[in-house]
């Protein structure tokens, strides 16, 4: 009896296991396809935070996309999405301008038309900043 319990938890480790494995090795490859090219940086008034526009390009399969993050200005940009705004082609392209109306309020030049994957209008936890969009406002 005891063999057929060792058997069946070998082959249940087998069934089970190994696809989870090869299915996590695979995902962990996935998420390290993609990369960020910086385009430009725009550092609050306080410099304590920064815009950064990027070029995201995750392989062959995918086009390139234009996105924006706010960080903390002492810190790098991570290989990750942006975390305020997305949309497609390259900076060179279709990035819009950027400002900085206060310490605590960003300006993106562009008025939002539904072509954007992301378009957030705050950022951050404590000491919120505010993300605002529009053509030639001040």
């Amino acid at each position: 009896m005891k063999v057929w319990k060792k058997v069946a938890t070998v082959f249940g480790v087998l069934i089970v296991g190994f696809p989870l494995a090869i299915a996590g090795l695979f995902i962990y490859a996935a998420s390290d396809m993609c990369g960020n090219e910086i385009y430009t940086e725009i550092v609050s008034p306080n410099k304590e935070r920064k815009a950064v526009v990027f070029q995201r390009d995750c392989g062959a399969t995918t086009g390139f996309s234009t996105q924006i993050s706010i960080i903390n200005s002492g810190d790098r940009l991570e290989n990750e999405g942006g975390n305020i705004y997305i949309i497609d082609g390259q900076p060179k392209d279709v990035s819009p301008p950027l400002k900085w109306v206060s310490n605590t309020e960003l300006r993106i030049e562009r008025s939002l038309n539904g072509s954007e994957y992301k378009a957030e209008s705050s950022w951050g936890l404590l000491n919120k900043v505010k993300v605002t969009y529009g053509a030639g406002g001040s």
